[in-house]
């Protein structure tokens, strides 16, 4: 008898979540709509032939938020799909009142290097939490919100060893993830941040390599570099109030963020305010400060 259910039980097909992949998966394109499933330890993102799979045992934290977001297609069943597959920074296209909320699930996990990753999902509304739970049963840690806004302690004094008008140079740099101070700023904000700073000051080609956060491939570069970033200011807007009025509802985030060498001394100190003043749900500030933070860069260590 136990064994029967047993194995009837192993046999069960795992529920799939339409989800849309914001940002975070490897291999997997931004804005996909796909299917999520977590089964046998694995979570499991596919959409066409592209298919990422993350053991729920590398995953070390779970955050959930939410989003308003444009839903186009036809009012009723379809629009909760319709808005999940609508692009975080879609524009006025889209009609301003098939609007619905979508959960915003947070998956933070390791890879095989160690390096960081934040898969950033846009989830049916009310369907994050059951995931999570699911998740958090098949092995996957999740810290408290106390733990993830641990101050990331700065250096006393800026000190450069070049002149103003002079090029820093560094072969590589790392990304730490961004440290939220004392500011109540979103999970997913500071993930999408950390996960879209990866991706512009790679497409930049400023340095020969950049790693994540935690990845051992990074030993032995003698002059590798370390970009830290903490919130300092966050300002939620409406996007409905910015498409309407184009001129109330934005969205800013500043932040302040500093490069070091070995050793913690500190080679570059900046401000940067990201925003988003026109079209697009709020998450897209987080692409803005990137592509600020990368220009930056690319202006001290460029040739």
């Amino acid at each position: 008898m136990f064994g029967v259910v047993a194995c009837a039980v192993a046999q069960q097909t795992p529920t799939e979540i339409t989800a849309r992949h914001v940002i975070g998966l490897e291999n997997i394109k931004r804005n996909s709509t796909g299917k999520l499933t977590v089964q046998n330890g694995v979570m499991q993102f596919r959409t066409g032939a592209a298919v990422t799979k993350i053991p729920t045992l590398a995953i070390e934290d779970l955050a959930i938020g939410s989003e308003t977001t444009q839903a186009g297609g036809k009012i009723g069943t379809v629009a909760k799909t319709a808005a999940i597959a609508a692009p975080y920074d879609s524009g006025a296209a889209l009609s301003l009142f098939l609007r619905t909320k979508v959960d915003v699930l947070t998956v933070s996990y390791r890879d095989s290097c160690g390096g960081l990753h934040a898969a950033i999902l846009a989830l049916p509304k009310g369907q994050a939490g059951p995931l999570r739970d699911q998740l958090i049963a098949a092995g996957a840690r999740t810290r408290s919100p106390g733990e993830r806004t641990l101050k990331e302690k700065k250096p006393e004094a800026v000190t450069t060893s070049q002149g103003d008008n002079e090029k820093l140079s560094a072969s590589a740099i790392i990304i730490e993830p961004v440290e939220t101070g004392d500011v109540p700023i979103p999970a997913e904000f500071r993930s999408a941040i950390y996960e879209f700073l990866v991706q512009r000051v790679r497409e930049a080609g400023t340095f020969q390599k950049v790693f994540r956060s935690g990845d051992q491939a990074v030993e032995g570069i003698p002059d590798v570099v370390t970009l830290r970033t903490t919130v300092i200011r966050y300002k939620e807007g409406s996007q409905m109030e910015r498409e309407i009025t184009t001129v109330f509802g934005t969205t800013n985030v500043d932040v302040s963020a500093w490069v070091t060498a070995k050793g913690g001394r500190t080679l570059l100190e900046t401000r940067v305010r990201g925003r988003v003043r026109f079209f697009g749900e709020n998450l897209g500030v987080t692409n803005d400060l990137a592509k600020r933070i990368s220009k930056r860069l690319r202006n001290a260590f460029g040739s």
